[in-house]
């Protein structure tokens, strides 16, 4: 994303800004076909298959995901906005569709009159999940369904502020850059922390990193300026810092530089730097997974990515697998694995990848989740819902 929408606007405005439409719509092109695959597969498999049952979509955007839905779906889709100028845009783009202003954390549809919930990387941008959870069950009726893709990087913007309130400081995944890995020896990589290839975050413990920087910053030591809203602990200028640099190769490979350099300095000198790797679409994952209970009313039905590939001629020669996992696109060598569960494994088909390329490939994290009776809570039963 660009660093002009990364600025010192606070989210829920940033987040309406129409120019960043366009440029979701410009990353996510060359993967329409694939992802419309796994998003029309997964509904085939847990919408209702009455056709007059009521969807809603909530945080619609401009239409996004109305692109990938199977066509049975649209007569009874309603999207749902809470933001004018998406409206209007999604307004533009489908004249036809049924699109109300409306909050996920208040709808307005009666108690028990929805079978689907849609929602297209809208769970990582709520700050208050668990009442949006209680909105979505007060609508579903019985055996509906909530199903949330996420194509695109996590948004940091709820993670980071957790994060701090926990004594944690979020960095970009400085051990895993490979610019970086290809010129140090190994002594200076056995000093890097442990972490998986799709790690996007780093974490560390806010006054072990306070208290190194404040003591560099005291002697005058450059590095402290390389660090830019390091120095600071803001969680919305952290997040809109995190999200620029890691759009632009030039910021991000400085700031890796930068955060490396504190880190092979300060574990040298024997300082403690407990440091650990997060990946947001776990965090993501496993927040979703303990919001969703049965003492809530839901049924978890699956969590994870769901894979796609195609054959695709157009991909450079010597690149026999183009993968898009976890918002980042990778170039591989060797055709490797795909993250998650094939998509036609849904429908009960095997699929097996070819041995040679060129293929491209995506995963689209997908959280489906169905509305089952109140389990009791401890003490008490459990608590009914309806309209207020």
């Amino acid at each position: 994303m660009s660093a002009s929408l990364f600025d010192e606007r606070t989210p829920s405005v940033r987040w309406g800004d129409p120019s960043l439409l366009d440029h979701l719509q410009r990353v996510r092109r060359p993967w329409n076909r694939l992802t419309r695959r796994i998003v029309c597969g997964i509904l085939a498999t847990v919408a209702p298959e009455d056709t007059g049952s009521a969807i809603v979509e909530i945080g619609a955007g401009d239409g996004q995901l109305r692109e990938w839905l199977p066509s049975a779906c649209l007569p009874n889709l309603t999207h749902s906005e809470p933001s004018e100028p998406f409206l209007q845009r999604l307004r533009q783009r489908f004249p036809e569709a049924h699109a109300i202003h409306a909050k996920a954390t208040s709808l307005p549809f009666e108690t028990a009159s929805v079978a689907a919930v849609l929602g297209l990387c809208v769970f990582d941008s709520l700050p208050d999940l668990p009442t949006v959870r209680d909105e979505l069950r007060c609508v579903l009726r019985q055996n509906g369904v909530v199903v949330h893709f996420l194509d695109l990087a996590t948004n940091p913007d709820c993670l980071f502020p957790e994060l701090i309130a926990h004594g944690e400081i979020p960095l970009t995944n400085f051990a895993r850059d490979p610019a970086l890995l290809a010129v140090l020896s190994d002594g200076q990589k056995a000093l890097l922390p442990v972490t998986k290839d799709f790690d996007e975050i780093l974490a560390i413990d806010g006054r072990a990193f306070a208290k190194y920087v404040t003591m560099l910053e005291s002697a005058g030591h450059p590095l402290v300026q390389q660090l830019g809203a390091y120095r600071g602990l803001d969680p919305y200028r952290l997040a809109q810092e995190y999200m620029t640099v890691s759009a632009d190769p030039a910021k991000l490979l400085a700031t890796n530089k930068a955060l490396l350099s504190l880190t092979l300095s300060a574990r040298s000198l024997g300082r403690d730097w407990p440091i650990r790797s997060i990946s947001t679409r776990d965090h993501l994952r496993a927040q979703l997974t303990s919001t969703f209970t049965k003492v809530h009313g839901f049924q978890i039905v699956y969590a994870g990515p769901v894979s796609a590939w195609e054959t695709d001629a157009t991909i450079p020669e010597g690149c026999p697998m183009l993968l898009r996992h976890a918002g980042q696109t990778r170039a591989l060598k060797e055709i490797l694995p795909l993250p998650g569960q094939p998509i036609e494994q849904w429908a009960g088909v095997p699929t097996v990848l070819p041995s040679t390329g060129p293929i491209r490939a995506c995963t689209v994290e997908v959280f489906v989740a169905q509305s089952s009776p109140l389990a009791p809570r401890e003490g008490g039963e459990g608590r009914p819902t309806g309209r207020h």
